[in-house]
């Protein structure tokens, strides 16, 4: 990690001694104007097995329950609004909304996902401040509806519980070098390490994360991640890598293939097992970690139809460790999912979507039990 922020710093000299004076009166001669996204996903989800709900819940015949077995029901996975500010050429704002959390019980620290302040300074340096994805893997950099699966995978859920990614508050520094003929980009970030919407930070550690992307042909692209931080005067960490390539075979057909694999702490694990009152844990901080690999590779054919875009075949194979020092619950997961593409490029998308999950260890009445569901899913963007 040391050689990552060293590097780091070495990139933040360049704008100052790259950078062009500008004509103010461009400066004048900028409008504000403001950006409006909406984004809705839906989905009806079915459960093949008898014993288990449409999400994915074991329920034993043992167990005493006057409720039913749901095995298939409609659902709203997001509703999401987004809107983005823009001051002048420099200064813009955004916030992203997710009012489909409505519908749960408690609905704290779930509706705001983005909240921040960006300043771009030029190419080479650009800030962030507030509440956002701390660029660390390929699904922090892109937003939901370019996603070519049916949603995240297990362990982007898995490291955003433990606040390696998904939602943070913090700063960050990114930019490129493309402009001195060096295919790279930057990320660092610096966040509390609490999740999102948090009114302050529960101690004085700082998550401190560095990923760089370098892209040595127009179509591929590679990606490195390090992230460090502290709990309970013990070092944690996480780190990983990352391979996607986007290859256009001709004018009808597109491959893209995604791989990452990440390695970091399990902090919920360890406090699920940590007693403040004994003073010699038998168990470490680090003796608690999780990893995971995932491959998803989409074909896409495109038909320029009116009502009728593109054909799409994606499939996902993943491979998650939670905790993999201590008890290695490993889940095994495929995901094929076959879509429409109806309008514009991905404004309008219908899924059919197969999620079929192979656990190590089957745990009867929890969502740690072998499954099999079938999905409808679409997705309106504007």
């Amino acid at each position: 990690m040391k050689i990552f922020i060293q590097a780091f710093f070495a990139l933040l000299m360049l704008p100052f001694y790259a950078q062009q004076p500008q004509d103010s009166s461009l400066f004048a001669e900028f409008e504000k104007r403001m950006q409006l996204k909406a984004l809705v996903v839906g989905r009806y989800a079915a459960s093949f097995d008898e014993n288990i709900d449409f999400e994915g819940n074991h329920f034993s015949e043992e167990l005493e329950t006057d409720q039913e077995i749901v095995n298939n029901s409609f659902q709203m996975e997001y509703v999401r609004f987004s809107t983005s500010f823009y001051i002048n050429d420099r200064i813009s704002t955004s916030i992203l909304l997710n009012l489909a959390n409505f519908s749960n019980e408690s609905v704290s620290r779930k509706v705001l996902e983005n909240a921040f302040v960006q300043y771009k300074m030029n190419p080479y340096l650009n800030f962030r401040l507030g509440q956002f994805r701390p660029y660390f893997g390929l699904e922090d950099l892109h937003p939901f509806q370019l996603n070519n699966s049916y949603r995240w995978s297990n362990q982007y859920f898995l490291f955003g519980q433990n606040a390696w990614q998904s939602f943070q508050i913090g700063a960050a520094v990114y930019g490129d070098l493309f402009q001195n003929k060096i295919p790279l980009k930057y990320y660092f970030t610096v966040y509390n390490g609490n999740n999102r919407n948090q009114r302050q930070d529960n101690d004085n550690h700082k998550n401190y994360s560095l990923r760089l992307e370098l892209l040595p042909l127009d179509i591929v692209q590679f990606g490195i991640n390090g992230a460090i931080t502290k709990k309970n005067q013990q070092n944690a960490n996480a780190y990983g890598a990352d391979l996607k390539i986007n290859y256009p075979v001709n004018s009808s057909w597109e491959i893209d293939a995604h791989m990452e694999y990440k390695r970091g702490t399990n902090f919920t694990a360890y406090n699920d097992l940590f007693d403040p009152h004994i003073l010699e844990q038998e168990l470490q901080l680090n003796d608690f970690y999780m990893e995971g690999i995932y491959s998803l590779i989409r074909a896409k054919k495109y038909v320029h139809l009116p009502y009728l875009k593109a054909l799409e075949f994606s499939i996902r194979q993943e491979y998650l460790d939670t905790n993999s020092q201590v008890t290695g619950d490993i889940l095994r997961s495929h995901i094929p999912m076959f879509s429409l593409v109806l309008a514009g490029d991905y404004d309008a998308k219908l899924s059919f979507v197969g999620v079929f999950y192979d656990y190590q260890k089957n745990f009867e009445n929890t969502s740690q039990y072998d499954s099999n569901r079938g999905l409808i899913q679409f997705q309106v963007a504007f």
